[in-house]
């Protein structure tokens, strides 16, 4: 069996506070999310440990549209992996969302400093919004 070619490195960052609702994101470069979640996995171990478990809020990856479209859904994509009895959310960011929008989301739910130009841009503001309304989906869902 031949591995899936690669794309380049994975696409996620993870937060310092791995119990904040929202604990990092990933960018995958395609729907094919299979292919690219050993990148992921191997990204994980070295920052929260060894994944065991892992959960999605969506039943067709395929068909959600960029975050950035009018037709993006109320609650953005969600994968919680739970690793050493942490269960830590992220938020997946279909590949159809404007790259410009994706880095500042990756940034944004990794507590990265974003540059002090970015800090009022509408993007910017997007990107806060998607965050509030997805970490409003995981408190809603512990409640």
């Amino acid at each position: 069996m031949s591995s899936p070619p690669l794309l380049g490195p994975p696409r996620v960052r993870f937060g310092v506070d791995p119990s904040a609702p929202i604990g990092g994101a990933w960018y995958p470069y395609t729907v094919q999310l299979a292919d690219e979640l050993p990148g992921v996995l191997a990204a994980a171990r070295s920052q929260i440990g060894d994944v065991t478990g892992m959960d999605v809020n969506w039943s067709s990856f395929r068909r959600i549209p960029g975050l950035d479209s009018p037709d993006s859904p109320m609650t953005p994509p969600l994968m919680s992996l739970t690793a050493g009895g942490v269960v830590v959310t992220i938020l997946v960011i279909p590949p159809r969302t404007a790259s410009s929008l994706a880095a500042i989301l990756l940034r944004q739910a990794s507590n990265t400093v974003s540059p002090e130009t970015q800090l009022h841009s509408l993007e910017y503001r997007r990107g806060e919004r998607i965050l509030e309304l997805a970490a409003r989906a995981v408190t809603s869902s512990k409640n």
